[in-house]
């Protein structure tokens, strides 16, 4: 009877201990559940992505609440919210085929194909105005006030390139740097440097910053061409959760968006979180 009791004692305990190690289990599931839920919900989109252009968009500026962008099947630059309400036409450019936004968005420089021939011109959206630009200005940008414009010019006759800097409109252009090298990319950073740069055949670059007084010329490394390159947004879980490919995306400063274009119809998006 004694040894009985004792199995019953042992046979209790095992049940008891397995019972324990079940409801255990149970509630760390739980919590890895609970957790990851937490996780997602973080870093999940608030919405499901909201179309703002009617048809492709080739340029885009996110300004606030708002976003400027050429739609290309009717050569025309709309401005709207980022729900895609509110749509207003600013002004109708046929011809595009590059454009380069202000800091402000309302101000851009457009090349225009006219007559099988690019030009390129400036254009104050807010005021209706419009100047023609140097023909053979390459790599225009606008400085971070969007006071001044810097471009690049070469001269073929003596094999010499020029950076200039002049009114967006381009009056009052000056030379400020010479330079052997062709056809560079040119930022007008937001430390006030005008970088500009050569991709070499072994994918190294060649790269130099000069201040709009012409002064203060030095090489940049690698890593210091990257802090003004490095612009690309990439890796953002909530496209790949979405199965969105994107060509394109911004992010909307006063507003919790990215705006982006889908890869697969062109069209202009918003993304709120």
């Amino acid at each position: 009877m004694t040894d009985v009791r004792k199995n019953l004692i042992i046979i209790i305990f095992l049940l008891t201990g397995a019972v324990i190690i079940l409801l255990f289990l149970n509630l760390n599931s739980s919590w890895e559940k609970q957790r990851a839920e937490i996780l997602d919900s973080y870093s999940a989109p608030a919405n499901l992505p909201k179309r703002i252009s009617r048809g492709p968009v080739n340029f885009f500026e996110p300004q606030g609440s708002k976003v400027i962008f050429y739609e290309e099947s009717d050569s025309t630059i709309y401005e709207a919210g980022l729900d895609g309400k509110n749509k207003k036409e600013l002004a109708r450019i046929p011809g595009v085929t590059k454009i380069v936004f202000s800091p402000s968005g309302y101000e851009l420089v457009a090349t225009v194909s006219e007559k099988n021939t690019l030009k390129n011109y400036y254009f104050d959206l807010k005021n209706s105005k419009r100047a023609e630009l140097p023909k053979d200005a390459e790599d225009i940008v606008f400085s971070p006030d969007a006071r001044k414009i810097a471009y690049y010019f070469y001269n073929a006759k003596i094999g010499e390139g020029n950076i200039l800097i002049a009114n967006p409109d381009g009056s009052d252009s000056k030379t400020i740097f010479r330079t052997r090298i062709k056809n560079p990319i040119l930022i007008w950073s937001q430390n006030n440097l005008i970088v500009f740069y050569l991709k070499e055949e072994d994918n190294q670059s060649l790269a130099f910053s000069v201040r709009p007084d012409g002064k203060g010329f030095q090489r940049l490394t690698e890593e210091e061409l990257a802090l003004y390159t490095s612009r690309e947004i990439d890796e953002i879980s909530a496209f790949k959760e979405l199965g969105i490919k994107t060509a394109a995306v911004k992010i909307s400063l006063l507003k919790d968006n990215l705006i982006f274009l889908n890869a697969k119809d062109g069209k202009l998006y918003s993304l709120g979180f």
